[in-house]
C-alpha cells in the first residue's frame, strides 16, 4: 500500500495538548527520585504543564488566638524547583486543612510519607475564601504576575469519588449524600473562586475534577452558568475552563490474565460525553483540560496484584498514545491540555512491575517514557493526509515551527493480548523542504523496548553489569536507519508490526 504525503498541504493549528503530566504524589518533588523523574522531563523538552497539589494540610495552622496561620515554605521548596526547571503547573486547590474542617476526623488512610488528606468541607466558608486568596497572593509575590497567569488553578480533586465529604464514590452513597455532595461542592467552589479573584482576575479558574460520574459534572455546570451564587447571591459563577477525568479502563475476565480491555476509543468519547454536557449548559466555548489520563486506572496496582498490568510496560501503551492524539486532533474541539497520570514510582522496588510509571526501579525508561518524548516531536500544525488506512493503523501530519515535517505512522490493536495484523506501507513524501535530514525513529517488540530486552534475558531481578548494558540499550529512543539526506521528495517503505510506531523526522537544514 502507497501513501503520499503531501508536505506542502494545508493545515491547521493543533497546539501540542499532549505533552503534559500529572505528577503524583507533589511531596515527591523535594526527594530524590522525583527530581530524577522531573530532570528527565526537562532535558528532553518534552513536557509542559504539571498537574501539582496545592497541599494545604502543609501549609495552615492556627496561632494560640485561634487566627489561621499560613506557612508556604514546605510548598515553596516543591514549587521553586518546578519553577526553575521551566514547567507550568495545573494547581489543585486541596485538600483541607484539618484545623479549618467541619469534620477534622474524617481523614483518608496514610499515603506518601504516611500522611493523611482530610476530605471535610470547611467549618467556615469564608476560610476557605481567605486560604484560597493568600494561597494566590503568594505564588504572584513569589514567582509574578506574568508567570502565575500562565498557570491553571482548579478546585478540588474527584469530589465524586471518596475525596470530598464522603469516603464513598457518588454511586455508592443515598440521594441525601449525594446531594450534599454536589450541593457544597458548589459551594466550595464559589467561595474558592471568590478568594483567588480578589487577588488578580487574569488567573484562570475551574473544576471539577469528576474521576467518573457524569451526574456530578452535570450539577456543577448548571451551577456555574445558571446557578445562585452563594458569594455574590448573583446568578453564575467565573468558569474559565473544565478539568475532568478520563481512564479507559473497561473490566474484562479477571481470570485471563492476558487481556485486559482498554481502548483510546473510550477515552475520547467520554471527553465527548463531558463536552455535550458543557454545551447543554452554554459553557461549549469554554476549554477542557484532561488533568488526569492513562489507558488504565489503579496507579498503585502492580503486576503483582494483577498480571494485566503487563500492558504499561510493552509496546502497546505508546502506540496506544499515538492512536489517542491522533482521534483528539481530528476533534473539533480537543482539549486545551492532557495529562498522562504518573503514580506508583514510589511503590517501584523491582523492574518492570506494572505501575503507572515511566520508568523503572533502576531508572530505565519504558517504552510508553520513550513514546511521551517521541511525540514532543511532532508539530503544532496538523496537515491532511488522504487515505484509506488499514484497521488498527493510523497516520499523523504535522510540521514545526522551525521547518521540520513531522509525521507519525502507528499500529495499535486495543484489545491487550490479541496479535493484530502487520501492515507495509511504502511512504512517498513531496514538496518537502530543500536539503533536509531524515531521522527516522521506531518503537516496537524490539526497538526502543527495556521490557522486551530484561524479559529475553530470563527477566533477572539482579541484573549483571552486561545485562544491564543490553537493557539500557534498548531504553532509549532507537533509529531502525542512519540518517538520510534527501531534497523535496523522498520515498521508502515501512513494516508496522502490531503495537508500533515509526516516526519520519524531516529536518531542514
Amino acid at each position: 500500500m502507497q501513501i503520499n504525503v503531501n508536505a506542502a498541504a494545508n493545515g491547521s493549528l493543533k497546539k501540542n495538548f499532549w505533552n503534559n503530566v500529572h505528577f503524583h504524589p507533589t511531596d515527591a518533588v523535594e526527594d530524590v527520585w522525583g527530581q530524577e523523574v522531573l530532570n528527565k522531563f526537562a532535558q528532553q523538552k518534552c513536557a509542559q504543564y504539571l498537574r501539582l497539589y496545592a497541599m494545604f494540610e502543609d501549609v495552615v495552622t492556627r496561632d494560640e488566638n485561634g487566627n489561621l496561620v499560613f506557612d508556604f515554605s514546605e510548598q515553596d521548596k516543591r514549587f521553586d524547583i518546578v519553577v526553575n526547571m521551566g514547567f507550568k503547573v495545573l494547581l489543585c486547590f486541596n485538600f483541607m486543612p484539618v484545623v479549618m474542617a467541619a469534620d477534622p476526623v474524617n481523614l483518608s488512610g496514610k499515603r506518601y510519607k504516611d500522611k493523611r488528606f482530610c476530605r471535610s468541607k470547611p467549618a467556615d466558608y469564608t476560610e476557605w475564601q481567605a486560604l484560597c486568596r493568600a494561597q494566590t497572593q503568594h505564588l504572584i509575590d513569589r514567582y509574578g504576575i506574568e508567570t502565575i497567569s500562565q498557570w491553571f488553578f482548579h478546585c478540588w480533586n474527584e469530589p465524586d469519588l471518596g475525596f470530598w465529604m464522603y469516603p464513598e464514590f457518588f454511586f455508592e452513597c443515598t440521594p441525601e449524600m449525594q446531594e450534599a455532595k454536589m450541593t457544597e461542592y458548589c459551594k466550595l467552589y464559589d467561595y474558592f473562586e471568590a478568594g483567588v479573584h480578589s487577588v488578580s482576575d487574569k488567573i484562570k479558574v475551574g473544576g471539577p475534577s469528576c474521576g467518573h460520574y457524569k451526574e456530578f459534572f452535570e450539577r456543577v455546570m448548571e451551577h456555574v452558568s445558571s446557578g445562585k451564587n452563594y458569594v455574590t447571591g448573583k446568578t453564575g459563577t467565573r468558569f474559565d475552563f473544565a478539568s475532568l477525568h478520563c481512564y479507559s479502563s473497561i473490566p474484562q475476565d479477571v481470570h485471563d490474565p492476558y487481556r485486559y480491555k482498554v481502548c483510546p476509543t473510550s477515552i475520547v468519547n467520554q471527553y465527548k460525553v463531558y463536552r455535550s454536557i458543557m454545551e447543554k449548559h452554554g459553557l461549549g466555548d469554554r476549554p477542557a483540560i484532561i488533568d488526569e489520563w492513562a489507558a488504565a486506572a489503579e496507579g498503585y496496582l502492580g503486576i503483582d496484584r494483577d498480571p494485566r498490568m503487563r500492558f504499561r510496560e510493552t509496546e502497546y501503551y505508546p502506540a496506544f498514545y499515538f492512536n489517542l492524539i491522533d482521534l483528539m486532533t481530528k476533534l473539533p474541539m480537543p482539549p486545551e491540555r492532557m495529562m498522562i497520570c504518573l503514580s506508583g514510582q514510589d511503590f517501584n522496588t523491582n523492574d518492570f512491575d506494572g505501575h503507572r510509571t515511566f520508568y523503572t526501579a533502576r531508572g530505565w525508561s519504558k517504552p510508553i517514557a520513550l513514546g511521551f518524548s517521541l511525540a514532543s516531536k511532532l508539530g503544532e500544525e496538523r496537515f491532511d493526509i488522504p487515505v484509506a488506512m488499514p484497521k488498527n493503523c493510523g497516520i499523523i501530519g504535522t510540521r514545526r515551527a522551525d521547518g521540520a515535517v513531522v509525521v507519525a505512522v502507528y499500529n495499535h490493536e486495543s484489545d491487550f493480548g490479541k496479535f493484530g495484523s502487520n501492515e507495509k506501507f511504502t511512504l512517498k513524501f513531496d514538496n518537502l523542504p530543500a536539503n533536509c535530514t531524515l531521522k527516522r525513529y521506531r518503537i516496537d517488540e524490539m526497538f526502543s523496548n527495556a521490557f522486551t530486552a530484561w524479559s529475553r534475558l530470563g527477566s533477572p531481578a539482579q541484573p549483571t553489569v552486561w545485562e544491564r548494558e543490553q537493557i539500557n540499550q534498548r531504553a532509549q529512543l532507537q533509529q531502525p536507519c542512519a540518517d538520510e539526506k534527501c531534497s523535496n521528495t523522498w520515498q521508502g517503505d515501512v513494516l508496522m508490526t502490531n503495537n508500533s510506531v515509526e516516526l519520519f523526522e524531516f529536518i531542514p537544514a
